[in-house]
């Protein structure tokens, strides 16, 4: 059996998505190290993952204040090289003397990713939790032109190091080609119908949509005795800190045939909404698939995660992006006609439950997400993760 690397960082919408994949490789024998920091080494060791903890710089911050900074994204970009840095550093340090067999590497910490297998001389695959990137759609270039920063290799300090890091582990690409690498296994967290300009992708992009597991650390859910239909209400975790939004949401609801469950995250109080109506309850953390098991509908920022969860069960979507980082796959839910986009300077409580009465009235959307729903279902999951992993190690080097 093979010893495996899963090289990842602190991020709720990276993590999750792959603890399900940990689970079934490690009861098919499979030996797997996994990079993470902070409360994610207990659901990654619960997966049965040995954690290699790095010391990360996100976990406590402020992504709304850094993206704020009003220097072209200079601040964002170093700080994203500073924790690929730090990934690089704490599993070499980990890991030189127990080399994995694969390296496996999520989309955010790709440098380290990339250095790590170089530095070894193993085999790496790349995981997307959002889109997937090719020649023809690139993510990353997406989400740096709706932040409207410059690009990071367009920073010397990004540029120059990323350059001699490249050539301190022998690796002889150069700065652009690391950006844009492809590797020949990607495994990609959606389905192809989902996927921007999904018919572009060749097979080293095996489209294995959301894998799903227990998740019992996020706490549990039990559903309301009354029959009122379920309407869940989140707005992710990291750019949610608008208890504005959720009081407002919570009165626009008050008496309306609807049962509330609104999640926010670890940044809002839930004593900061006050007193609720009956018909709206409130957590920190949910697991959402269980929600969502039941509700008529789904209330999102856009994030893939809970999108995934939502089509999973064929739930009809409200998009109320909160930030330029969930923008491509709320542009894709409307594309696709998933479900209404709602901006977030539109989304008061009233129009909030205007477009909640729209979209679960609404047949023709519900025959296309349920066409989706089973998209993702056929898609394969954890399973079929498993499966695209072994089958890369088989292979002839």
């Amino acid at each position: 059996m093979a010893h495996l690397l899963f090289v990842n960082v602190a991020s709720h919408g990276l993590v999750f998505p792959t603890l399900a994949v940990v689970t079934e490789l490690v009861r098919r024998g499979h030996r797997v190290s996994y990079v993470t920091a902070g409360g994610f080494a207990e659901p990654v060791a619960a997966a049965g993952a040995t954690v290699v903890p790095y010391a990360s710089e996100i976990i406590d911050a402020d992504a709304a204040e850094v993206f704020g900074s009003d220097d072209l994204g200079v601040r964002p970009h170093l700080m994203y090289l500073r924790e690929n840095l730090s990934v690089l550093r704490a599993t070499a340090a980990a890991l030189d003397d127990d080399i994995p067999d694969l390296v496996l590497y999520d989309d955010f910490p790709f440098i380290a990713g990339q250095l790590l297998a170089a530095r070894w001389d193993r085999p790496a695959g790349r995981l997307s939790a959002a889109f997937a990137s090719n020649e023809h759609y690139s993510f990353s270039r997406d989400m740096i032109d709706l932040a409207g920063t410059i690009d990071p290799l367009d920073l010397p300090a990004f540029r120059d190091t990323l350059r001699e890091l490249l050539a301190e582990h022998g690796l002889s690409r150069s700065v652009a080609d690391c950006w844009q690498h492809v590797e020949d296994l990607n495994l990609v967290f959606v389905p192809k119908a989902f996927q921007i300009a999904g018919e572009t992708f060749d097979d080293r992009f095996v489209f294995v949509g959301p894998c799903f597991g227990p998740r019992r650390f996020l706490g549990r859910w039990t559903p309301p005795a009354d029959d009122r239909p379920i309407v869940l209400v989140s707005l992710g975790t990291t750019f949610n800190d608008r208890p504005d939004f959720f009081r407002d949401c919570a009165r626009a609801f008050a008496g309306q045939p609807w049962h509330v469950v609104m999640t926010l995250g670890g940044q809002v109080d839930p004593a900061q909404l006050g007193e609720l109506p009956p018909n709206v309850e409130v957590h920190r953390w949910v697991p959402h698939v269980e929600v969502l098991e039941r509700a008529a509908v789904c209330v999102t920022h856009g994030g893939m995660g809970t999108l995934m969860e939502a089509l999973h069960w064929g739930r009809p979507l409200v998009v109320v992006p909160q930030s330029f980082d969930v923008w491509p796959m709320a542009r894709r839910v409307d594309q696709l006609g998933l479900g209404v986009l709602l901006p977030g300077e539109k989304a008061d409580g009233d129009a909030l439950l205007a477009a909640v009465d729209v979209v679960a009235a609404d047949s023709a959307l519900a025959r296309r997400v349920a066409a989706m729903r089973a998209q993702v279902r056929q898609a394969g999951g954890a399973g079929r993760a498993a499966d695209a992993i072994e089958g890369y190690l088989a292979r002839p080097r």
